[in-house]
């Protein structure tokens, strides 16, 4: 029988950027990304695929485009999209299976309700061929029922975060040997880290209901807030966290949300008295959240949602795989697969290249449909608002690969983040994902001694201006510069600079073609800087 006391755990973390499986988290601060923008127009059809009659708790997809099940009876696998399912029980001595997770090396992890002498928590490095038990090291605590399986690979091997009946543990040498946290009780659910490195997670029992974070890698936990999150939560790319929560104060239940690394957390105000099963994120950060007898789609980080079908079933367990669809595993009714968003433009490349001061963004679309162009925004890291410093007009319908670049112009030092608003000529618009660059202005003046010397008949100078708040060295964005060459008897020969530079590192030639032989200095000015250095050329 199933037990009531128990509810189906969703994946949680998730550290590889994975095309093929629901990615619950992203750690990976990366330059270039690849994706899609989409519309949101469209109405899926749901396939039915199979295991009619199956509890199922949790699906997950691999790499390879297998299909996980996790459902009461055990593992349920198929090869071929779901036309067909074996059954993977191959090793393991579990009751039921609350929840599947799949690594960034394809290493299956499971966990449950332990069938003594068996254990709660399993893993498998054949593709779910054979399940290997993990040993107890700490006074069968490890034998319990547990719920929730979790990898943030982080550091090398990976931290596998557990928890079960007697609290939450944590393993540095892949499950070899287990300690424990502060956290000693039941009920902790849906562990999991954001991009600023905070881990959470939920408790939905009345005793120890809340939202619990941790500083330190989950050695100690501190409940920040007394919403108790039911079923699921999301970590979104952004650092924020959607959260289907309870409040026991309002009496009511909807989905939660912080964008401040879980300090305070807002009711959207959406769904609100239902209960979300499963969140999904997929590579385009879209967000999937399944109920009882419906799923719903956010495009904008769950401001709005759009219904996206499945009217009936309660889908428990949601998932993405390499080509998009979706797939969802049903109460008692089996697995279904729709098609996820197709899009209109095709972006298959964003990228950020930093010089000196410069931010040069490039980005190349695969196909466009009525594209107007994209509107460039930036927004500093730690802060929420965007700003739109230039657009860059798109080319109409086409099915041709276009490159495109723009570049944001004397940049002050700090960490920024930049986005594409992509609008169509019907005046809807979609955002791209988010990049990060890190803009390091030089500190100092500098002058560097010519290389090659001696020289004959070129040299190259080095030279840097540095940001400075005085406005008389040159300010924040630099100054007037003055670099110029003189022979031994003072007399000037050449101006390599004369002109207004931003804060940056700098490289000229100098060409001493129709000059004589002998000993030769540059000066540079810059504010108050002023440097002077020798030079020989010799012919």
């Amino acid at each position: 029988m199933q037990k009531t006391n128990y509810f189906p755990i969703l994946i949680t973390a998730l550290y590889k950027f994975r095309d093929s499986i629901c990615v619950k988290l992203n750690l990976l601060f990366y330059v270039i990304l690849l994706f899609t923008m989409t519309s949101n127009s469209q109405t899926p059809q749901w396939e039915f695929m199979g295991l009619a009659g199956e509890e199922m708790y949790d699906i997950a997809v691999d790499d390879s485009g297998n299909v996980f099940v996790a459902s009461w009876t055990g593992i349920f696998k198929s090869t071929d999209n779901g036309v067909s399912w074996e059954f993977k029980n191959n090793g393991l001595q579990i009751g039921d299976i609350y929840k599947l997770f799949i690594d960034y090396e394809g290493n299956i992890y499971l966990c449950g309700s332990a069938n003594f002498p068996g254990y709660g928590l399993y893993k498998s490095t054949d593709g779910g061929e054979n399940w290997v038990g993990f040993a107890d090291t700490l006074n069968r605590n490890l034998n319990n029922n547990f719920e929730d399986v979790t990898i943030i690979p982080n550091e090398p091997g990976g931290i596998i975060y557990v928890s079960n009946e007697h609290g939450v543990y944590m393993s540095t040498d892949n499950g070899v040997s287990w300690q424990s946290t502060n956290y000693l009780n039941p009920c902790a659910r849906n562990i999991g880290i954001n991009k600023n490195g905070y881990m959470f997670f939920g408790n939905l029992c009345a005793s120890w209901f809340g939202i619990y974070r941790s500083t330190d890698r989950g050695k100690h936990w501190v409940r920040h807030t007394p919403l108790s999150v039911e079923l699921s939560m999301v970590y979104l790319r952004d650092g924020s966290i959607l959260a289907g929560c309870y409040d026991p104060w309002l009496a009511e239940y909807g989905i939660y949300k912080t964008t401040d690394n879980g300090d305070t957390w807002f009711n959207t105000n959406t769904f609100s008295g239902v209960v979300s099963w499963d969140f999904c994120l997929d590579k385009n950060d879209d967000i999937y959240v399944s109920f009882a007898g419906a799923i719903f789609l956010s495009t904008n980080n769950g401001v709005s949602w759009i219904d996206y079908g499945l009217t009936g079933p309660a889908a428990l367990g949601i998932a993405i795989d390499s080509t998009g669809y979706i797939w969802a595993g049903a109460h008692q009714n089996g697995v279904y697969r729709a098609a996820g968003r197709t899009v209109p433009v095709e972006l298959a490349s964003f990228t950020a290249e930093v010089n000196n001061n410069n931010v040069l963004l490039s980005w190349i679309t695969a196909t466009e449909i009525n594209n107007q162009g994209f509107e460039i925004e930036r927004g500093e890291i730690t802060s929420q608002d965007w700003e739109m410093i230039g657009f860059v007009e798109g080319n109409g319908t086409t099915t041709e690969p276009q490159v495109y670049s723009f570049v944001d112009k004397e940049v002050l030092s700090g960490k920024y983040q930049y986005r594409l608003k992509q609008i169509d000529y019907d005046g809807s618009y979609e955002y791209s994902k988010i990049i990060e660059v890190d803009v390091n202005i030089p500190s100092e003046f500098f002058l560097s001694q010519n290389y090659p010397n001696p020289f004959n008949p070129t040299t190259k100078i080095k030279f840097t201006i540095q940001q400075t708040d005085n406005p008389l060295l040159g300010g924040a964005r630099g100054g007037f510069v003055s670099l110029k060459v003189y022979d031994i008897l003072g007399i000037e020969i050449a101006t390599l600079v004369n002109e207004e530079k931003p804060t940056g590192n700098y490289e000229v030639e100098f060409d001493a073609t129709g000059l004589s032989s002998g000993t030769y200095f540059y000066k540079i000015i810059a504010g108050y800087f002023l440097s002077v250095k020798k030079m020989l050329l010799m012919k």
